[in-house]
């Protein structure tokens, strides 16, 4: 039900303390059943009010579920408060079916739209208005063929138990609905003034020798109530009004029995009539007293949040309002804004003022919805923005935001920026210098080592003695390996200068086997077998010269790092979509896979672990090289275990349809 009310609480009670609540209401509906049936007035057949009805309500308000138990547990209690009370069995039962249908159908409306963890609100007032017209309309009518049935007053029952019922609802069944704590008192010393001017109001219009028609005096004191009080408090006084009332008028005292002149009937009917104007129109002004002051709360919370953040916010806020001369005055800030624009801010007297040509400066640099940036003394830099504060065109919020720090960030990568590019132009001129230099140096000794193998190769063909031919072998072999190298060295200073020259037709089968017949003899002298797969033929566009090259550095490589008695397989196969691919395959020691990404590095070698093979280093990076430069890819496989496996990729040849001009 309604959130934090009298009947929310019962039903979030466990089941023991829930069934203890509700045989509580029912045995208060029985006790005063009872005691309204005796205290009917002298020659009236119904009783001036009936609050248990009001009771009834909350009972079934409360009731987990649709309450039809507790409504049928109704009809049990006011039908044995009727049979005490000498009422006809029937007419007993007829009773409290009745009762139970008055509070099913109040409670079944106010459920109707029920929202769970709601406030009870000036519009919840207005439906329980008319929920209990409804009620009242329904026990009318039932109690009203039940008299008349037994010969009474049809219409004339009607009205009273619509009233008496009504009144009740309206006054009693309200108290479960309403926040518990909206019957906490407020302001405790105007509300005993208060009290005590409501009593003198009641004494003077309902004590005993007072006959005046100032029936009325209690409907400005129980409106201060409403207006300054609650919801709660303003019901608790209507009710103890009404018991008042009827109390003073059923011993013959006050106003209306002046105005009955001794018809029991009419003075029941006016004192009905008086409760329901009481609670039918102070009930809403209650609620919505009740409304304002918890807008009134929530708003002063956010409006408290909204200050607190503010004044803790790192960015700087400044509220102006523009005045009659055309200046701007200082509303509200927090103290980051008036450290940040403190320069800007002038203070005469109890006023604060910000410079006007400053803030015309910035409005024009920074239009609405927009920043910018400024510069302040001590090397600050502030993020400036202006906007109108929601439609009112008067007042101006500027905001600032220290960027200072971002600034030197700004700067400083902006620096280093340019430390880095310096440093990137020249180390690519110590690379072109370094390649210039090999160059040389490689062209300086190309002549004298030729020159040194070309006399070896003499000597070598001369009848020397075994001594001396060991030491001529010697002289060949590192004059190999140092003219190797010498070349190697030319071709990574002309690769590096090359650009990617135009591509021929070439067949790859053809290239490979040529290939693999030049270093048969290599092979066999290291006691590898070489085998080319058969398969299909592949017209690859490329620069023959350097296809061979790729091919010669492959095949070598894996006759170098082979053992004895090991296979080296070349396989020719359909590569991704456009090319042709190449896959030689070694049974050496491979190449450990952490090595892997480095061996494309120049004179990068992978040492075995007591074993010395020879070599420059090169070969792979030129490998690389000229498969890059004839739009290729090169990859290595190896578990560093079982041999090594170089994939080759290069482009089939696709003849150019449109001829040269």
């Amino acid at each position: 039900m309604y959130r934090d009310s009298l009947t929310a609480a019962i039903r979030r009670q466990t089941p023991r303390r829930y069934a203890m609540s509700i045989a509580i209401l029912l045995l208060l509906v029985f006790v005063v059943s009872v005691a309204s049936a005796e205290l009917r007035f002298p020659g009236s057949s119904t009783a001036p009010w009936w609050p248990a009805a009001g009771i009834s309500v909350i009972a079934v308000l409360a009731a987990r579920g649709r309450g039809f138990a507790v409504a049928g547990l109704i009809v049990v209690v006011t039908t044995a408060a009727n049979l005490l009370a000498s009422t006809v069995w029937w007419v007993a039962i007829g009773f409290g079916i009745a009762n139970a249908a008055e509070a099913w159908v109040v409670a079944a409306i106010m459920r109707y739209r029920r929202q769970t963890g709601r406030r009870f609100r000036h519009g919840d007032s207005v439906r329980f208005i008319v929920a209990t017209a409804a009620g009242a309309a329904v026990i009318g009518t039932l109690v009203g063929a039940i008299v008349a049935v037994n010969g009474g007053d049809l219409l004339g029952t009607m009205a009273h138990v619509a009233a008496s019922h009504g009144s009740s609802v309206l006054l009693l069944g309200v108290l479960g609905l309403v926040p518990r704590s909206s019957f906490l008192p407020r302001r405790p010393a105007e509300l005993a003034l208060q009290l005590v001017l409501l009593s003198v109001a009641l004494g003077i219009a309902f004590g005993p020798g007072h006959r005046l028609p100032l029936a009325f005096l209690a409907f400005p004191v129980l409106a201060w109530a409403a207006f300054r009080f609650s919801a709660g408090v303003t019901l608790i006084e209507i009710v103890l009004s009404s018991v008042a009332i009827a109390t003073m008028s059923f011993l013959g005292w006050g106003t209306f029995v002046t105005v009955a002149a001794g018809n029991g009937e009419l003075l029941i009917g006016i004192i009905q009539i008086f409760t329901l104007s009481l609670s039918a129109s102070l009930l809403p002004l209650a609620v919505a007293q009740d409304d304002r002051t918890d807008l009134y709360v929530r708003l002063s919370a956010r409006e408290q949040l909204l200050r607190g953040a503010i004044v803790s916010a790192h960015a700087g806020f400044i509220v102006v309002q523009r005045q009659d001369d055309g200046g701007y005055r200082v509303v509200e800030s927090n103290p980051n804004g008036e450290r940040m624009l403190a320069s800007w801010l002038i203070t005469d007297g109890e006023t604060t003022t910000i410079d006007r040509e400053k803030l015309s400066m910035l409005r024009v640099a920074a239009p609405e919805g927009t920043a910018t940036g400024i510069e302040f003394p001590g090397d600050v830099y502030l993020d400036l923005s202006v906007a109108p504060v929601a439609d009112d065109r008067t007042l101006l919020l500027i905001q600032a935001i220290d960027i200072t720090e971002q600034n030197k960030a700004a700067r400083a990568v902006a620096d280093a920026f340019v430390h880095e590019r310096e440093a990137a132009d020249r180390l690519r001129a110590l690379a072109a210098q370094k390649d210039e230099f090999v160059s040389s140096v490689s062209h300086e000794l190309r002549t004298p080592v030729t020159s040194i193998l070309g006399y070896a190769e003499e000597l070598g063909e001369a009848d020397l003695p075994e001594s001396e031919r060991k030491s001529v072998e010697i002289i060949m072999r590192n004059a190999r390996r140092l003219a190797d190298l010498v070349e190697d060295l030319l071709d990574v200073s002309r690769e590096a200068g090359l650009p990617s020259t135009e591509p021929t037709a070439i067949d790859l089968r053809s290239a490979v086997v040529d290939r693999v017949d030049e270093l048969s003899t290599i092979a066999s002298r290291a006691r590898v077998t070489i085998t080319v797969t058969e398969g299909e033929d592949y017209v690859i566009g490329g620069d023959r010269t350097g296809v061979d090259r790729i091919l010669v550095n492959l095949i070598a490589n894996a006759i170098k790092f082979t053992p004895p008695d090991g296979r080296v397989d070349i396989a020719l196969s359909p590569g991704p979509d456009g090319f042709a691919r190449i896959e030689v395959v070694d049974t050496g020691r491979g190449i450990p896979p952490s090595e892997l990404d480095k061996v494309f590095e120049r004179f990068h070698r992978v040492m075995g672990k007591n074993e010395f093979v020879p070599g420059t280093g090169l070969g792979l990076p030129i490998v690389r090289d000229l498969v890059t430069r004839m739009g290729g890819r090169i990859e290595l496989r190896s578990d560093g275990k079982t041999g090594t496996t170089a994939i080759v990729d290069l482009p089939l040849y696709v003849p150019d349809t449109v001829p040269a001009p």
